[in-house]
C-alpha cells in the first residue's frame, strides 16, 4: 500500500518523538505483525495481554523495515527511523485517522449484532458498480483492525467501507472516532454480547455510538423491522434513512413471488421508483442485509441501483450459511462462523425454508456470553427448533442442556443432547441418511467447524 505520508506527519499525528532519522523520510506503509512484515514498511510495536511487540524489534530490523514506532527506550542499530510515543495502540489509531482525513473517500462504518460481514461485504459488491472499493479484512473490525483497514486503503479508494465490532460500550465510539464514517449503518440490535452488557437497551445504546463521530453532513441508515433501532433513529439529528419490510420502510422489500427454488424480490426505493431482483431462498433476515446494501448504494449513487440485473447474485462469507452438498446426498449447511439466538432463529428458518429429499437436522451448540439470560437464549432457539419443520435435533454442550431441563415430556426419539464430541459424532454416525440436510451452528468456543469436517470426511 502507498500511505503517502512521512515521518513528519507520523509525528504530527501522534505527538511523537524522533529519536533518530529524517522527517522527511517517506512512510509507505505500516505493520504490526513481524511475521508477514515486508521489507521497507514500518514497523509499530504494539502491546497486548499475551504479548510486546517490542520483544520482536529485532526481528523487524532483520526483516529491512525502514522504521520502527515504539513506547520505551531500545537499543537500536542501522539507517531506519526511530519515533517514540507514549502508546503505540493509541499511535496506530491517532495514524489511521490522519490518513483518513487526507483520503476523499466515503467511508461506510458498519455494525449491528448479527449480518455485519454480509452486510460488509454486499455494499462492498454494489460500490463496486460505482467506483473503487476497499472493504475490510474479515476480523479487521476492532480497535487494531479498523485503523489497519483505512491504512490498507490506497489514496484513490472512491469507498472505504468498514465493519466495526464490539464487546463492551465505548468500543463502538472509539472506531467511529477513527474512521468519521459519512454514512453508519446499523444492522440491528439483537443478544450478541448480552452477557457482558445486561440488557438489548445497553447493547442498543453501545451500537448507536457509531453516529457520534459521523461526519456532519452524514448519513444514518436503520432497521424499520427491529424495534430498538428505530429508537436510536427517533433520537437521531442527522440525515437517516430506513430499511425493511415494513410498509413504512423508506426502503421496503417486498416478496412478489415464491416457487422451490427462488423468490423475487421486489424493492421499493425512497424516490417512488422500485426494481425486481430474482435471488435463491433466504431467510428475511439476509435478505434485508441487501435492502439496507441497496439503500447505502441508492444514497449515493440512484441511478446505479436501476441498472442492476434481474439476476443480480451474492454469496455469503464463509461459515455463513454455505450450503454443502456431498456425493453420497447429505446436504451440510455450515454456519459455524459463531452464534446468538438472533443468528441461530435465522439459520433455522434457513433451513426449514429449504428443499430437501430427506429430512431436517440442526445440529446446535451453546452460546456464549450470554450470562444470566443463558437459559432464556437456549430457550428461544430451542422453542424455533420446536415450531419449524425439523425432523431431528442435536444439542450440545452444558448451556443447552440447562435450558432443555426447563422442558418436560420431550421427544427423545426427535431431540439428541451430549457434551462429548465423540457421543455426538457417534449420534451423526448412526443416524444421518443419504439426502437428508443438517444444519450445524454454534458459538467459535464450541468448534462446531470440526463437526463440518467429520460430516465431511468420514460419512
Amino acid at each position: 500500500m502507498k500511505l503517502d505520508l512521512t515521518v513528519e506527519d507520523i509525528l504530527e499525528a501522534t505527538n511523537g518523538v524522533l529519536i533518530k532519522g529524517d522527517i522527511r523520510e517517506k512512510v509507505d506503509s505500516i505493520s504490526t505483525d513481524t511475521r508477514n512484515i515486508n521489507e521497507d514498511e514500518v514497523f509499530i510495536a504494539l502491546k497486548g495481554e499475551k504479548f510486546d511487540g517490542h520483544d520482536f524489534v529485532k526481528d523487524a530490523i532483520l526483516k529491512g523495515v525502514k522504521g520502527i514506532i515504539i513506547n520505551r527506550e531500545i537499543a537500536v542499530e542501522g539507517n531506519i527511523f526511530v519515533i517514540r510515543v507514549q502508546d503505540t495502540l493509541k499511535a496506530l489509531q491517532d495514524i489511521a485517522n490522519y490518513y483518513r482525513r487526507k483520503l476523499k473517500t466515503k467511508v461506510i462504518g458498519v455494525t449491528g449484532s448479527s449480518g455485519k460481514t454480509t452486510t460488509k461485504n454486499l455494499i462492498g459488491k454494489l460500490l463496486s458498480i460505482v467506483g473503487k472499493t476497499y472493504v475490510s479484512r474479515e476480523n479487521f473490525n476492532n480497535e487494531i483492525g479498523v485503523p489497519l483497514s483505512i491504512l490498507d486503503a490506497e489514496e484513490d479508494v472512491d469507498f472505504l467501507v468498514l465493519e466495526m465490532a464490539m464487546r463492551n460500550k465505548g468500543e463502538i465510539s472509539l472506531l467511529s472516532k477513527i474512521a468519521e464514517p459519512d454514512i453508519g449503518v446499523i444492522t440491528n440490535i439483537g443478544w450478541a454480547h448480552i452477557g457482558r452488557l445486561g440488557s438489548r437497551e445497553a447493547i442498543m445504546e453501545a451500537k448507536a455510538e457509531i453516529f457520534e463521530h459521523i461526519k456532519q453532513d452524514g448519513v444514518a441508515i436503520l432497521n424499520n423491522d427491529d424495534p430498538f433501532s428505530m429508537r436510536i433513529y427517533e433520537k437521531l439529528k442527522i440525515k437517516k434513512y430506513t430499511f425493511g419490510f415494513d410498509e413504512r420502510s423508506d426502503l421496503r422489500g417486498e416478496i412478489v413471488e415464491k416457487n422451490e427454488e427462488n423468490y423475487l424480490l421486489k424493492i421499493n426505493f425512497p424516490d417512488g421508483k422500485d426494481i425486481k431482483l430474482s435471488l435463491p431462498i433466504y431467510p428475511l433476515n439476509i435478505y434485508r442485509n441487501l435492502l439496507l446494501s441497496l439503500l447505502v448504494l441508492w444514497v449515493i449513487s440512484p441511478e446505479s441501483v436501476y441498472s442492476l440485473e434481474k439476476d443480480f447474485y451474492f454469496d455469503l462469507p464463509k461459515q455463513r450459511l454455505n450450503l454443502k452438498r456431498k456425493e453420497n446426498g447429505l446436504v451440510i449447511i455450515d454456519d459455524t462462523y459463531n452464534a446468538n439466538p438472533d443468528s441461530m432463529r435465522t439459520a433455522i428458518e434457513y433451513l426449514d425454508l429449504l428443499k430437501s429429499s430427506g429430512r431436517k437436522i440442526v445440529l446446535l451448540g451453546d452460546m456464549l456470553e450470554l450470562g444470566d439470560h443463558s437459559i432464556d437464549g437456549h430457550r428461544e432457539v430451542i422453542e424455533e427448533v420446536l415450531k419449524r419443520n425439523i425432523d431431528m435435533a442435536i444439542f450440545y454442550g452444558p448451556e443447552m442442556r440447562k435450558a432443555l431441563d426447563t422442558y418436560q415430556n420431550l421427544d427423545k426419539k426427535r431431540i439428541y443432547w451430549s457434551k462429548d464430541p465423540e457421543e455426538i459424532k457417534s449420534i451423526l454416525k448412526n443416524s444421518l441418511c443419504s439426502g437428508d440436510t443438517i444444519l450445524v451452528k454454534g458459538s467459535r468456543a464450541m468448534y462446531m467447524e470440526n463437526f463440518v469436517k467429520f460430516l465431511e470426511d468420514e460419512l
